[in-house]
């Protein structure tokens, strides 16, 4: 599960109609990101979320596409199908958050990961075998 951070509302306006998530090229040629932006595969969920005082904003959550990246001078974007768009906020999530500078990283808190799960329709929820 990769998290893009701090996206303003102008971006994920764009990344919605588009169909897609993006980093500029300029960050994406920054080791670190480069490796999880790498990583990513289809059928990852991806998900836009902001960090304030208060607590956790989850702006959107989707499911990559494909995993070959589109790149053209300024970015590089993967196709996402954006299946939730809203406004979840979270007050308590078992830890404090690091203040993450990376625009993209891999979410590794299990009640973060469990609340975006929860957002998903239906037909990508886990059956109850799993």
């Amino acid at each position: 599960m990769t998290a893009f951070f701090g996206i303003d509302e102008h971006n994920s306006e764009k990344f919605f109609k588009q169909g897609v998530v993006c980093i500029d090229n300029s960050i994406e040629r920054k080791a670190v990101l480069f490796k999880t932006f790498q990583r990513i595969r289809t059928e990852d969920i991806v998900f836009i979320k902001n960090f304030t005082q208060a607590g956790l904003k989850v702006k959107a959550v989707g499911v990559v596409l494909s995993n070959f990246p589109i790149e053209n001078e300024l970015e590089v974007c993967i196709p996402v199908e954006w299946i939730w768009k809203g406004e979840k906020f979270m007050e308590q999530f078992g830890e404090e958050l690091a203040h993450c500078r990376d625009t993209l990283y891999e979410e590794y808190n299990t009640l973060v990961q469990r609340e975006i799960i929860d957002l998903l329709p239906a037909r990508f929820q886990l059956t109850e075998e799993w």
